[in-house]
């Protein structure tokens, strides 16, 4: 779950069409809790070859499946570590990482670095046919994730009205976009 829910690739994110709604909830100077989903069309996931790893019930996940999609729910707590899988796997050709960082004070930086989105994205770029065809059979989805706490002191994304949310939704546009004008990296300093 860890690997996937918060180092997945974005190729794969590509590839797979894949949709997820991510919440990381700091709880303490280094606990936090991740809750939501990651779906995908069951027509991708049955061409895979219906690996269901990608949502292990030791990690905290619920995998369901229907006729048109599979979606994997999960609920998981642990240090920062634990969260952000501090083993991921090095070989992925891209990731959206992300890192939470106690800066003492009651305060926790939570990073995703979606900038830097490099490697096998870029290539799948340069083949416009291949482009057009993400798009087509992407549009729809998108990736949200929040970052939530007693109170966000900042933040690049949307702060909730009650000032304890900072979110970010990446839609078709924002994955697909060339490697300049992708979305900033999404940064919040939040008070447990």
């Amino acid at each position: 779950m860890r690997a996937l829910a918060l180092t997945l690739p974005a190729a794969i994110l590509l590839s797979a069409c894949i949709e997820s709604d991510m919440t990381i909830e700091v709880l303490g100077e280094d606990e936090a809790r991740v809750t939501g989903y990651i779906q995908m069309e069951r027509q991708m996931y049955d061409m895979s070859g219906g690996d269901d790893s990608f949502c292990a019930e030791e990690d905290g996940g619920t995998l369901s499946l229907t006729e048109t999609h599979v979606r994997c729910e999960f609920d998981e707590t642990g240090t920062f570590d634990e969260i952000f899988d501090a083993e991921a796997d090095d070989d992925a050709p891209v990731t959206m990482d992300g890192a939470l960082v106690n800066l003492g004070d009651g305060r926790v930086q939570a990073t995703f670095p979606f900038a830097g989105m490099t490697g096998e994205m870029d290539e799948m770029m340069d083949d416009p046919n291949m482009m057009a065809m993400m798009r087509q059979m992407m549009a729809g989805m998108s990736i949200s994730l929040t970052v939530q706490g007693r109170e966000i002191e900042s933040s690049t994304g949307t702060i909730s009205e009650d000032g304890t949310r900072a979110s970010i939704t990446l839609g078709v546009d924002d994955l697909l976009a060339d490697p300049g004008d992708r979305p900033e990296d999404f940064e919040t300093v939040v008070r447990y």
